[in-house]
């Protein structure tokens, strides 16, 4: 089995997983459009002009070209938190969702990075593509989507995904693993031959931006940065020094 993104009503990108022998068409349906090559990628400068004037839309084609051309999940992203004592919690997440508003991802909510979101949903979270030689960094606030919508992808889990969310206190201390192990067979035996429903304090975060700068590798160290900052509900954007 493997990952692959389809584009849903054109506002929202999701992705499931696709059976070896539909992998031929999700290819062709999703892989659509002229081919670029990582060099022509680095010999382009990139103009204010040509880019998206909202970011989100240009956050697309980028990561479009990362789904082509990146091996190893693309949709990886580092998210950092602060917590209540002024400390940086950084971890990656995985992105699963792209709509108007912004990018979501899921976890459990009594998380360490739950918890610091709930206290303040102040977030950041990049996007590092080294094959490409391209970054995306983003800045938002990071709101919980709906529990409807949040239902929809736990549904789409694995069946044992959504066994381990019941049974494990992320982030908590464990003493040892066969409580783990225990609490995994228990919901195993409850849930058994029966749907598993959503965990109240499970589900999606959806990181709003409010700046995002978009970074392209050159050579001698003379690289590309353009940076999104919205001011009064609209986007400015302007390049930076290297």
């Amino acid at each position: 089995m493997k990952k692959y993104m389809v584009e849903v009503q054109s506002t929202i990108i999701e992705f499931f997983e696709i059976s070896a022998e539909n992998k031929e068409d999700a290819e062709e349906n999703y892989y659509d459009g002229k081919e670029v090559s990582w060099e022509q990628i680095e010999s382009e400068i990139l103009n204010v002009e040509d880019m998206e004037s909202n970011p989100i839309n240009e956050f697309k084609k980028w990561f479009d070209f990362a789904q082509k051309n990146v091996k190893n999940e693309p949709n990886a992203m580092i998210v950092s938190t602060l917590s209540k004592d002024g400390l940086i919690n950084s971890r990656t997440v995985l992105l699963k969702n792209i709509t108007k508003k912004g990018l979501i991802f899921f976890t459990n909510y009594e998380s360490k990075k739950g918890v610091d979101l709930t206290n303040n949903n102040i977030i950041s979270s990049v996007f590092l593509w080294k094959e490409i030689e391209r970054q995306i960094i983003i800045r938002g606030k990071a709101d919980k989507i709906s529990k409807e919508d949040s239902s929809k992808y736990f549904n789409s889990r694995p069946r044992k995904s959504r066994i381990a969310a019941w049974a494990s206190n992320q982030s908590k201390d464990l003493e040892n693993e066969t409580i783990l192990s225990d609490k995994f067979k228990y919901y195993e035996k409850k849930f058994n031959n029966k749907n598993i429903p959503l965990p109240d304090f499970w589900g999606g975060f959806i990181i709003k931006p409010f700046s995002i700068e978009f970074w392209q590798g050159r050579s001698s160290r003379m690289h590309d940065r353009v940076y999104y900052e919205k001011i009064n509900e609209s986007w400015v954007v302007k390049k930076l020094y290297p």
